[in-house]
């Protein structure tokens, strides 16, 4: 059995084999990487607008001011004073900015639509609510026209989910 000699051009040809197979192994494992990239892209978004929202519900439920100018806005503003309505709308807006930066980061493809559904049902929980109308009617403009839509399609819907939160009770013990 007689060895071929491999020439300079043999070894250059079975280099760039060796190459070619390199360089499809690095695409399939830089198209993992990236799949693995966008699901942790992904998730910190859902993390960041879930605890963004979480901390408006709790700066305004471990306040008992802050719960009782809230309770008190959106359903009776009008025994608000002006500066108590400013409180309250500057709280509601805050809210709101975080549900229009949801609603963005979901068309966009970073936000999950059910993670943004979700945090938008605080819309359907008060769409009803005389605050809630008045501070929409006075803030509206304010927002880009494709959440305009998005919030005004939540209020024309019958989706309601307070489960009474903003109903007055009666004190214990007096009958109605």
């Amino acid at each position: 059995m007689k060895l071929k000699k491999f020439k300079l051009s043999d070894y250059a040809q079975i280099a760039e084999i060796i190459s070619a197979f390199a360089i499809v192994l690095s695409l399939f494992f830089v198209g993992f990487q990236l799949r693995d990239n966008a699901k942790a892209t992904r998730s910190a978004t859902a993390n960041a607008s879930i605890a963004s929202l979480s901390a408006w519900y709790a700066g305004i439920g471990l306040s008992e001011q802050a719960s009782a100018n809230y309770y008190t806005g959106i359903t009776n503003p009008d025994a608000l004073t002006p500066e108590e309505w400013i409180q309250f709308a500057m709280g509601v807006h805050g809210a709101f900015l975080n549900l229009q930066n949801s609603y963005y980061l979901a068309e966009e493809g970073t936000l999950d639509h059910e993670i943004r559904d979700s945090i938008a049902s605080v819309i359907a929980a008060t769409k009803d609510q005389p605050g809630f109308l008045r501070y929409w009617q006075q803030r509206k403009p304010l927002f880009f026209p494709k959440f305009q839509a998005y919030v005004d399609g939540i209020i024309a819907s019958d989706q309601v989910n307070s489960q009474g939160l903003y109903k007055k009770k009666e004190p214990a013990g007096t009958t109605q």
